[in-house]
C-alpha cells in the first residue's frame, strides 16, 4: 500500500519575502506605467474623422449636401506623418470647400514652411478659408503667415463676409478675428454680436460663421447666422467617461462647449476638438478631430 501524500499546513508553505513581494509591486508598477504611456502615446497621435448632418434652413435644393471639412487648432503640429495623414483625410471626405478656424499656427511658432505647405494642398482640394486664433493674434509671425497664406489663394475673412456660387446658388460665408486680435493691438475688442450686426448680412441666404471660440456662442444666435463653426476649446484636453470634458480655456471647469453640435435658437454650432496642442501637450481620451460638415436643407 502506498504511502499518503504529505501536504504542508499552512503555518509551514513558503512565503515570499518583503524584497519578493516588493519587486512584484514594483514590476507590477512599471508595467502599468508602460501600459498607459503607451496608450497616450497611440490616443495622442491618432486622427478622428467626424461627421455631422446639419440642417440649415435657407440652404438652396441645389446645394443640398453641401460639404464643409474644418480644419482647427493644429497648432503647428508636425509630428511625424501627421500633417500628411491630415491632408489625406481631407482629400477623402471630398468637400466643396475647407474651414480653418483659428490656431493654425502656436504662440511658439518660429517657422512657417510646414504650415504653408499643408495649406497648399488643402487649397488645391478644396477653396479653402482662414480666420485668426487667439495664437495667430499674439504670435509675431501673424503678418508673414497672412502674407502667405493670400499667396496661396487662401480666403482670408477679418470681420467681413463674402458671397460664393455653388452650384449656382450662392452661400454668405462670414468669418471673425478672435477678440485677441484686437486686444493684443491695445484696442478694446468689439462683441461679436456688434461687428455681425454691422455687417447687414443678406436675408434668405444661408450664412455661415467661422469663428474661433465656441464661448460665444449666445454673441453669434440671432444675428442671421444659420452655422457656426469653432474649435478653440481643444475638446477639454483631459476627457473623462460619463463626465466628459474638465477644463476649457475661457470656459473654466466642467465646460458645455467642447466638442459635437450645439444650438441656440436657429443657430447652429459646430465645435472642433482641434488638431495640435498649445500649453498642455497630452490630451487624455480626447483624440484630434477633423470635421467634416454635411449641409441639408431644413
Amino acid at each position: 500500500m502506498s504511502a499518503p501524500l504529505s501536504v504542508a499546513s499552512p503555518e509551514h508553505a513558503p512565503r515570499r519575502s518583503w524584497a519578493q513581494r516588493a519587486a512584484i509591486v514594483v514590476v507590477a508598477g512599471l508595467v502599468a506605467i508602460a501600459l498607459s504611456a503607451g496608450w497616450l502615446l497611440w490616443d495622442n497621435r491618432r486622427l478622428d474623422v467626424t461627421s455631422y448632418e446639419v440642417p440649415v434652413p435657407q440652404l438652396p435644393e441645389a446645394v443640398d449636401g453641401l460639404r464643409i471639412a474644418q480644419v482647427s487648432d493644429l497648432h503647428a503640429a508636425s509630428f511625424g506623418s501627421f500633417p500628411d495623414r491630415l491632408v489625406t483625410a481631407v482629400e477623402a471626405a471630398q468637400p466643396d470647400l475647407v474651414a480653418v478656424t483659428g490656431d493654425l499656427i502656436d504662440i511658439r511658432t518660429v517657422e512657417l514652411d510646414g504650415v504653408l505647405a499643408v495649406m497648399r494642398q488643402l487649397q488645391q482640394i478644396a477653396p479653402t478659408y482662414f480666420v485668426l486664433g487667439n495664437h495667430e493674434a499674439e504670435s509675431v509671425l501673424r503678418g508673414e503667415l497672412l502674407s502667405g497664406l493670400e499667396d496661396l489663394g487662401v480666403v482670408i475673412l477679418r470681420d467681413e463676409a463674402v458671397t460664393e456660387e455653388i452650384a449656382g446658388s450662392s452661400i454668405t460665408l462670414v468669418g471673425l478675428d478672435d477678440p485677441r486680435v484686437d486686444l493684443s493691438a491695445g484696442r478694446d475688442a468689439k462683441s461679436p454680436r456688434e461687428i455681425l450686426s454691422g455687417l447687414e448680412l443678406p436675408e434668405g441666404r444661408a450664412t455661415i460663421l467661422l469663428a474661433h471660440r465656441p464661448e460665444l456662442l449666445d454673441d453669434y444666435a440671432g444675428t442671421g447666422i444659420d452655422l457656426v463653426l469653432a474649435g478653440h476649446a481643444h475638446g477639454g484636453q483631459v476627457r473623462v467617461p460619463g463626465i466628459g470634458a474638465l477644463f476649457a480655456s475661457h470656459q473654466g471647469w466642467f465646460p458645455e462647449l467642447t466638442e459635437g453640435v450645439h444650438s441656440r435658437g436657429e443657430t447652429s454650432l459646430v465645435i472642433s476638438r482641434g488638431l495640435g496642442n498649445s500649453i498642455a501637450g497630452v490630451r487624455v481620451n480626447n483624440p484630434r478631430e477633423l470635421i467634416v460638415v454635411d449641409l441639408r436643407t431644413a
